[in-house]
């Protein structure tokens, strides 16, 4: 009586497994194949640009023509301020909503000669639903290696020289589809230089 005892739970015991086994195990010729494992985040470039930037960099590189780094960007005391300020600091490139359309835009300088006295070309990209847009050069041939790019709300700030604080502010204008600079536009009949709100006078190189 005690075997019969023991060899029906035994024998309930293997129909138990062998029902899991044939849950888990599919049947031969349909077994499923593992999901596809999404690859790592593609991370931020050295330069600070996502693969998205990147991309709409590259296309915009001609000869004589590179995207300026933060190597070439001389060194100051208003310089290392600005580090010491924001971290990550990107002398060149900048990101904003330069057309308000809810998608995010990027500024970028191009270095476009070297040497003693170099000449840089500054771009802007415009988002899109796909990425980013061909550049919308806003100015071309200027003295950057002291300055830098920065942002105002969606003004441009286009600093020629940190340590002088010289600046342009360019303000997109979607109808004429070209950046203007909002301190000229912003004089009054007297040729005064306008006036920000806080009292500061917006100038310009």
């Amino acid at each position: 009586m005690s075997g019969r005892r023991i060899l029906g739970p035994l024998v309930v015991g293997l129909f138990g497994a062998l029902g899991i086994a044939l849950v888990v195990v599919p049947p031969a010729g349909s077994a499923r194949q593992p999901a596809t494992q999404a690859g790592p985040v593609p991370e931020t470039a050295v330069s600070g640009r996502t693969p998205l930037e990147e991309k709409a960099v590259s296309a915009a590189v001609v000869s004589g023509l590179r995207p300026a780094t933060d190597e070439d960007a001389a060194d100051s005391e208003a310089r290392d301020d600005l580090r010491d300020l924001y971290g990550d600091y990107r002398p060149y490139f900048v990101r904003g909503d330069f057309d308000a359309d809810g998608r995010l835009d990027f500024a970028q300088a191009f270095l476009r000669r070297e040497g003693p006295e170099p000449l840089f070309d500054v771009a802007v990209f415009f988002g899109t639903p796909e990425g980013f847009s061909p550049p919308v050069w806003v100015d071309r041939g200027l003295m950057l290696s002291g300055g830098d790019l920065t942002i105002d709300r969606s003004v441009l700030i286009v600093t020629e020289d940190v340590e002088r604080d010289v600046s342009r502010r360019l303000r997109w204008v979607p109808a004429e589809r070209r950046f203007i600079d909002v301190d000229v536009e912003s004089e009054g009949e007297d040729g005064e230089p306008w006036t920000e709100p806080d009292g500061r006078v917006g100038t310009t190189a």
